[in-house]
């Protein structure tokens, strides 16, 4: 199918999409950005088992899912805002019980796919995000790996508990920042 959560969603309240089939696009479209949400997040070896949490805790929240006016906006993302809030909340509990340090050393590159320039992209997105990582506050951290992924500010701004504008503004400093380590 290949469409957007907002034609998926609507095809799924016009019943012309079952829930089932609904769940599987919104699961080949996002499985990729959350398991990246989660490699930056916590320990390698626990990222499975943390994606099979998210993907129940979002499967069961999908049996009661309604259908909203404000859903049908292009803009609008809420499957992608549910799956960020419930990696930040899946990976803090694994935080707060594993009390280890993460570093992306354990990241796998093996991809068939992957040219030359291609992997030199991805290792030098991986420096940068370790750099992030290592100049951003967690807040900081999470509003740039959720705008990096198109998760709307006023999204992020709910899940953070903080306005709009400061995400926008806090967004716009870390980019800097991160150009002026960068640079240096």
């Amino acid at each position: 199918m290949s469409e957007s959560e907002a034609a998926i969603l609507a095809a799924c309240a016009n019943r012309k999409l079952s829930k089932d089939d609904a769940f599987e696009e919104l699961y080949r479209m996002y499985a990729p950005t959350v398991l990246g949400w989660l490699v930056l997040r916590v320990a390698r070896p626990s990222v499975d088992d943390l994606m099979q949490d998210v993907w129940t805790v979002f499967f069961q929240r999908w049996q009661r899912w309604e259908h909203l006016p404000e859903m049908e906006a292009p803009e609008a993302k809420p499957v992608l805002s549910f799956l960020f809030r419930t990696v930040q909340f899946v990976a803090k509990a694994y935080w707060r019980t594993a009390h280890a340090d993460e570093s992306l050393d354990g990241v796998d590159a093996a991809d068939s796919n992957l040219t030359p320039e291609r992997l030199i992209r991805h290792v030098e997105f991986g420096r940068c995000l370790e750099k992030a990582r290592a100049v951003c506050s967690s807040e900081e951290f999470d509003i740039l790996m959720a705008k990096i992924t198109g998760v709307p500010a006023r999204e992020i701004a709910r899940t953070l508990r903080i306005t709009e504008p400061a995400v926008d503004h806090k967004f716009r400093n870390v980019v800097a920042r991160l150009q002026e380590e960068l640079d240096a």
